[in-house]
């Protein structure tokens, strides 16, 4: 068989992909083993997985009207009062009910197994249960039986809820869309950074190094949602550095169904759209009122998509209640204080998250170790600096300036919201930058490879700094 040329490099690409694919199943599988060895100790939730599947697996029976397939015939049944459980207790055996876990400190609830359906159904009526929710055991907190999670838009949910009807609902399988995610992550950052460099070597090396960076495989093995920000994140960013600017807002408004961050990667897309508008003007009212439009259009697409998605939600609930919970409240939650002192999860800032500072522990295993949403930080610290390094030297256009756009329009995105208000932003909302901050660094080395352009980076700061130091003596003349 012959190989084209060009498909040599699919290759290597192809070998990257499945390598985080890999690392990313094996930790996922890791995980559940860990879990499930703990039960009923541990439920099989890791980390925010506890609020994003639970909230799944209610749409998937209140809104879509399924179950997820089941190994085994389980449900969690919910009682209005705890009275009730020891009733429910005395009267298991004799209907065949096998109590699996009956320990809830939040909820009121048994956690049961039969031969089939029917005989579960049959026990909650007679036993009073008020709800009875099959498959996987409920976290334990008030009222999860009826969260839906509407401060976060529902796409990611849908998909674990997929998950669930299609595959079955265990820890594996919640998990199946954020693999994918992933492998989409990795595979798209070589895209993004052929796009900007033109260097299939270079793309290479940043696509293999957010294959195994810590945050990539951590995020991609767990069900929650910022893996899918960060895939879908680079696909819109990938269209706009093709110089498909519209078609990039219509990911983004569907990228912003999965969370509400995702809208952050306009202000990089801001960047690159003016960039290739002052080709054509460079009068700031010209400037403007084009940047005006192209919010204006990322706002549509916004709206269009949040509507368009969470058009089964909105006909079971109504559109004012929607509007309200999904849209004006979860605005506000992501410009509020969360959670701040004891027990609460650790917060940082954005900085933070290139230093490995305040890093979020998104689990701890059996022997004590636990896994924190950092990445590698040496990478990390290397574009941090390199950011401001090169800041004088982007008067010049050169490969790297997109790249440089890109890493610097997300931080200073989520800078912004910090400034804003959420002063509890986690870490692992980094695992969005992972990618950016791999294309920046490996093209920015790869450029000053030649020596010229490290001189260039000198001199253009030697020639700001004159500039600023004859201001400031202006100012004593």
């Amino acid at each position: 068989m012959r190989f084209n040329g060009r498909m040599l490099p699919l290759i290597p690409l192809i070998i990257i992909v499945s390598v985080n694919v890999w690392l990313s199943t094996s930790n996922a599988l890791f995980l559940e083993h860990e879990e499930i060895n703990r039960f009923p100790h541990a439920k099989g939730y890791v980390s925010d997985e506890v609020w994003y599947v639970n909230a799944a697996r209610n749409i998937l029976r209140n809104i879509f009207g399924c179950m997820p397939q089941m190994e085994r015939v389980r449900a969690t049944l919910i009682y209005a009062q705890k009275e009730d459980i020891q009733k429910a207790k005395l009267m298991a055996s004799t209907y065949n009910i096998s109590i699996i876990y009956d320990s809830f400190t939040k909820i009121n609830a048994l956690y049961v197994e039969a031969v089939n359906y029917s005989s579960i159904e049959s026990f909650a009526t007679l036993s009073g249960a008020v709800d009875v929710v099959f498959g996987w055991i409920l976290g334990d907190s008030a009222d999860i039986n009826k969260y839906m999670n509407y401060e976060h838009p529902p796409l990611a949910k849908y998909l674990i809820a997929l998950a669930m009807a299609v595959f079955g609902d265990r820890p594996l399988f919640w998990r199946i869309p954020s693999i994918i995610m992933g492998a989409i992550t990795t595979l798209m950052t070589y895209f993004v950074a052929y796009t900007i460099s033109k260097s299939k070597e270079v793309s290479l090396i940043a696509s293999a190094f957010v294959a195994v960076d810590p945050m990539t495989r951590y995020l991609s093995s767990i069900a929650i949602l910022d893996i899918y920000v960060a895939a879908f994140t680079l696909i819109s960013l990938y269209l706009a550095l093709r110089g498909r600017l519209k078609e990039a807002l219509l990911v983004l408004g569907l990228t912003s169904t999965f969370k509400f961050t995702a809208l952050l990667t306009f202000i990089p897309l801001l960047f690159i759209y003016i960039k290739n508008f002052i080709k054509r003007s460079t009068r700031f009212l010209d400037v403007l009122f084009a940047s005006l439009e192209y919010l204006s259009l990322a706002i549509l697409s916004f709206v269009f998509f949040q509507i368009l998605l969470s058009a089964p939600i909105i006909v079971k609930m109504g559109i004012d209640i929607w509007f309200s919970e999904s849209i004006l409240k979860a605005f506000s939650w992501h410009l509020s204080v969360k959670c701040v002192g004891a027990g609460c999860p650790i917060a940082s800032a954005p900085w933070d998250w290139f230093f490995g500072l305040n890093s979020f522990p998104l689990y701890i295993d059996s022997h004590g170790k636990a896994l924190y949403a950092a990445g590698f930080i040496p990478a990390y610290i290397a574009s941090f600096i390199l950011l401001f390094f090169t800041l004088p030297y982007r008067k010049y256009d050169t490969i790297s300036r997109d790249a440089w756009y890109i890493i610097l329009g997300l931080f200073t995105a989520y800078s912004i919201l910090w400034l804003a208000g959420s002063r509890t932003q986690y870490s692992f909302y980094a695992v969005q930058l992972t990618a950016p901050i791999y294309v920046f660094l490996i093209t920015q080395l790869y450029e000053y490879l030649n020596r010229e352009q490290i001189i260039l980076t000198l001199n253009a700061w030697k020639e700001l700094l004159a500039h600023l130091w004859s201001a400031i003596i202006a100012i004593f003349r």
